[in-house]
């Protein structure tokens, strides 16, 4: 964070948010930072070959990017802003070993500079390796003790230790971020989830209420205050006050909202398209054309359907056998195997037509790459285990990945629509194309209907083997279902997926979800629509149908 010369040092900091958007480092320029102990870092070396990789970023050509940041490498080796730029790009494509080598290496070659700590800190952060995204931190803290950017990363490393449940320490770190910057709402609503989750709700709410109050807080941090409010009302069984709270979240998110909802439309009209198009003719000739494709590891299997239907809980039961493998929502699928087929010659081009006329070549290079990726993301070798990609946002894909992946087996989690509406309402998430569409219940139950309407088009036309996991059967009976899938998946019976929870405790976990799966299974989310039937009232209609098929009436 740049220091204002207009400010004088003894007022608080302002501590801002997250900056880190796209490859392209946000610090200063090289050459103008020097560590305690250290010697300065150079000078960047103007190359044009940096200006086009800018470009070709922003035009998503990310290996054409990549190309032109090796090759200024080449000539500026030692450049360690340019080693860092060069790793948030392969870790945008999900090349993170790649990435931590050029983050190691720019390390080394200046242990001691401060602000080259700061920026390893957040490339680690970036590549969610928490430990030593803290040790970067702590490093650059102990380097130079009156870094101006000392509010914003003791509040980072809060974050962090709350993420890990560590939460004394996150507290200690929150405390001393606010003692050096007292005005910074989002410190007081950090302090309030971590005194919630410390069991300590009244003081939680004090906070919470004096947020709101002060009415001084960023939007988004204030629709936070609201969410926080609502699952501790919810919790106290006060459940007018928790629908009314969030009702205020989700007015203030909604303020935001207009390119997630443009992103969302397209989404669906072309998922529409498909669905008019696609017949069991397509998926008949896929399945036997992939027949000639080349296997993957120890096989595929894709966890999905819509969110807050029990993904996560299936996900981390399965990830704990030995012979199996979990990418807990990466955007892999989408961003290394779906946008590269789109064509650039014909942008009309329907996504069914696009499909259809993959050669097998064009399979196998899709194939590779989403393996290759994902070995990336998931930092380890995946050798002869099975690699499960969790994603409940990938309904709309089946047919793609009928298409590049006819091997692919297909877990479909199911839970009680009416309990899946209001857990999806409730949920605290980022904004995104995918939860733009739970800011009001109706639109809620809509996307719902419409993900479900999906599934059940495509299930009875797919060639790729899948099966249906209830929530509710999950909870009621962990061994028997885990066994049953198991099967399915062609594993042997291991006790690891039992004791889920322990393993999820020192994992990071990608899922909005995170506090809940260190919890062992529990059925208070069970029937929970109930608290909240007179609002979901006027849109049983819609669900029922999905309630009979599903078995839930």
């Amino acid at each position: 964070m740049a220091r204002n010369p207009r400010k004088k040092k003894q007022r608080p900091k302002r501590i801002k948010g997250d900056q880190r958007s796209g490859a392209r480092t946000k610090g200063k320029a090289a050459g103008k930072n020097r560590g305690t102990a250290g010697k300065a870092l150079p000078r960047h070396k103007p190359d044009v070959r940096i200006d086009k990789a800018q470009r070709a970023w922003a035009a998503r050509r990310y290996d054409e990017a990549i190309w032109f940041y090796e090759r200024a490498l080449q000539r500026d080796p030692n450049n360690a802003v340019l080693l860092v730029d060069l790793a948030r790009a392969y870790a945008l494509r999900f090349r993170y070993a790649d990435a931590e080598r050029l983050i190691d290496r720019a390390c080394a070659l200046y242990p001691d500079d401060s602000h080259l700590q700061r920026m390893l800190g957040d490339s680690y952060l970036q590549l969610h390796h928490y430990d030593r995204a803290i040790a970067c931190f702590r490093r650059s803290l102990e380097l130079e003790p009156d870094l101006p950017e000392r509010p914003k990363m003791l509040y980072e490393l809060a974050q962090m230790y709350e993420r890990l449940h560590d939460l004394e320490v996150a507290r200690q770190c929150a405390e001393q971020s606010l003692a050096l910057a007292p005005d910074q709402e989002v410190l007081h609503y950090l302090l309030a989830l971590i005194d919630r989750r410390s069991g300590h709700p009244e003081v939680a709410q004090a906070r919470l209420h004096e947020l709101i109050q002060r009415a001084a807080a960023p939007p988004l941090v204030l629709a936070d205050t609201w969410y926080q409010l609502a699952s501790m009302h919810d919790k106290a069984g006060r459940y007018d006050e928790a629908y009314q709270a969030l009702v205020e979240a989700k007015q203030i998110r909604d303020r935001s909202s207009t390119q997630d909802r443009e992103q969302a439309k397209l989404i669906a009209r072309n998922t529409r398209s498909t669905l008019r198009t696609i017949t069991p003719e397509h998926f008949q000739r896929w399945s036997e054309e992939g027949r000639q494709l080349k296997p993957l590891g120890g096989g595929l299997a894709l966890l999905t359907s819509h969110p807050r239907s029990g993904t996560t809980l299936l996900e981390q039961m399965l990830d704990s056998h030995p012979q199996l493998i979990s990418a807990d929502e990466l955007q892999v699928m989408t961003e290394v195997v779906y946008i590269p087929l789109r064509p650039k010659s014909n942008p009309h081009a329907t996504a069914l037509d696009v499909f259809d006329h993959l050669s097998r070549d064009d399979l196998q290079i899709s194939r590779q790459s989403y393996w290759k990726a994902m070995e990336g993301a998931l930092r380890e070798p995946i050798g002869e285990r099975i690699l499960l990609d969790k994603n409940p946002a990938l309904t709309g894909l089946l047919p793609l990945v009928a298409r590049v992946f006819p091997d692919m087996k297909i877990l479909f989690a199911l839970r009680d629509p009416r309990d899946v509406v209001i857990s999806c309402f409730a949920q605290q998430l980022p904004l995104n194309p995918v939860s733009v569409h739970f800011l009001t219940l109706e639109d809620t139950v809509r996307e719902y209907a419409r993900t479900m309407r999906t599934w059940l088009t495509l299930r009875d036309m797919i060639g790729n083997p899948w099966i249906e996991v209830r929530y509710e059967d999950t909870v009621a009976d962990i061994g028997q279902q885990a066994k049953r899938v198991l099967d399915f998946l062609e594993l042997p019976w291991d006790d690891a997926v039992l004791d889920y929870h322990r393993r999820a405790q020192k994992k990071h976990v990608h899922s909005p979800t995170y506090e809940d799966v260190t919890r062992p299974v529990y059925t208070s989310s069970i029937g929970r629509w109930r608290n909240y039937a007179t609002y979901l009232e006027p849109h049983l209609e819609t669900l029922q149908p999905f309630v009979q098929t599903f078995g839930y009436a």
